[in-house]
């Protein structure tokens, strides 16, 4: 009766229902929140969308809290960019939000997606002779006392933050008895790591449990400085009194280690990097026979370091960002046709917003002139192609990743070479480590640029808050 009265007393005032919002419209969740400003943009007036994680987060490894696990349990509709920025969501999302619609925007024809760019400098590097003698000059550098600070900052104690685990890695294997070999190899010319830490356990579970069981050991092994056991070239063999210290040889592209299995079972191996780092042109472990052994489970399940791969960061292109303005407003009207007028007009004005974003922007970045700065991970390339710049650089192999010595020392190489003067910190991930790195260094100027818009109120205003941030954090490399 109460509907009746309301309809009634707008078509008396001239309104029609039409223009009226439905408020049934659908529940949405959406990933992170530049993502979910677009879709508040094109449902303000129906509804508003649930975002799942937070702009202070990293997207690459996150745990729900009960509310954000409640609305994607709720949501008949997710927007989320991909596994390839957030592998762990596609579980969640299959355990609480089986009959879902799920839409990938990084898996949409319409959106422009980028590989991965390799090395520090983004380029592939010569290695001649003069190369040779700089990096061995660098290398240097670190036995005269910078390498020990270097690598006193990443003692477990330090390394751990936010809950995180003290090894990046864990695999559990079914293995046979008699001897494999686990091989570490350079990659562009270095390691990763000049050494690692590793726990082998035997355990009498399988899959993920072995690994969930065994955590706790490894933790207090890699803790230990009592448990830790350098090795060079000795046989290794599973046990829960040490954690093995492996050292690589720097006159060898690969680096082996024998690891003696007595008896056949499920193993757990722990390792402080990622394995996958340590790769060439070989899997890192095999049998005697020189077969690949490939673990039955492992954590992270897409744990591997980006050489080559889609660049999930295709919302710093303000163009993906109309594309993907279109499907939102098509989803949603498919679901919601009593508000298909509304999405539709909301869907233009927020395309024309982002024209004229793309346009002030352009010009802005335009006026900067030449810029020579590096970023903490190659988040942007997507921002820099669209907008006519490049950074020299970035810091960290990849995303979430703490870069290796190898890696610092031709991070400052690069800053050295091509006269680098302004470096940026991102507020998901540690930014003392930059000042660290760089402290004492030619840098200038350490700035914030976050890809993701930490300090934005989340909502419909946050994607032009985000890309007109970006301009505003590369003003200050010409300060």
């Amino acid at each position: 009766m109460r509907d009746k009265l309301l309809a009634y007393t707008l078509l008396g005032l001239g309104i029609p229902l039409t223009s009226i919002a439905s408020t049934s419209s659908p529940n949405v969740a959406v990933d992170i929140a530049p993502l979910h400003s677009l879709v508040s943009q094109v449902m303000e007036g129906a509804g508003k969308p649930e975002l799942l994680i937070p702009a202070e987060a990293s997207p690459h490894e996150y745990t729900l809290r009960p509310t954000q696990a409640q609305s994607l349990s709720n949501a008949k509709i997710v927007f989320w960019m991909g596994e390839e920025l957030s592998p762990w969501l596609e579980k969640a999302m299959d355990n609480v939000a089986d009959s879902a619609q799920k839409i990938e925007m990084l898996a949409l024809d319409s959106t422009v997606k980028y590989e991965f760019r390799e090395g520090a400098t983004f380029e592939e590097h010569a290695h001649d002779d003069e190369n040779e003698e700089e990096q061995f000059d660098d290398h240097k550098e670190y036995e005269s006392g910078w390498f020990d600070g270097f690598l006193s900052w990443f003692s477990p104690d330090d390394h751990e933050h936010d809950g995180a685990h003290s090894f990046e890695w864990a695999g559990a294997f079914k293995l046979s008895a008699g001897e494999y070999v686990w091989s570490f190899a350079k990659v562009d010319g270095d390691y990763a790591d000049p050494m690692m830490k590793m726990v082998m356990l035997a355990s009498n579970l399988s899959g993920e449990s072995a690994i969930e069981a065994e955590e706790e050991t490894a933790e207090g092994l890699v803790k230990s400085s009592n448990a830790i056991k350098l090795v060079h070239s000795d046989a290794m063999t599973p046990n829960a009194s040490s954690a093995y210290q492996v050292v690589f040889d720097p006159n060898r592209n690969v680096t082996e280690y024998r690891v003696l299995i007595e008896e056949e079972g499920v193993y757990t191996f722990f390792t402080e990097h990622m394995p996958f780092e340590f790769e060439a042109d070989e899997h890192f472990f095999k049998d005697a026979g020189g077969q690949d052994v490939e673990p039955i489970a492992q954590e992270p399940e897409a744990g591997h370091h980006h050489h080559g791969g889609t660049d999930p960061h295709a919302w710093l292109d303000p163009e993906n960002a109309k594309t993907w303005i279109t499907e939102i407003k098509e989803v949603l009207s498919k679901n919601d046709p009593q508000n298909a007028n509304l999405y539709d007009r909301n869907a233009k004005q927020a395309i024309a917003e982002l024209d004229s974003l793309i346009e002030t922007t352009r010009s802005k970045v335009s006026s900067l002139g030449e810029l020579k700065f590096i970023v903490f991970h190659d988040a942007y390339q997507y921002f820099e192609k669209r907008f006519g710049i490049s950074a020299a650089g970035s810091i960290s192999l990849g995303d979430a990743e703490d870069p290796s010595p190898a890696r610092i020392a031709e991070i400052r190489d690069t800053v050295r070479k091509l006269g680098v003067n302004c470096v940026f910190t991102e507020p998901q991930y540690n930014p003392g480590l930059v000042e660290n790195v760089f402290d004492g260094s030619t840098i200038s100027a350490i700035g914030v640029m976050d890809p993701l818009g930490a300090s934005i109120e989340v909502g419909s205003k946050h994607y032009a808050a985000l890309i007109e941030g970006m301009v505003t954090s590369l003003s200050q490399c010409k300060k």
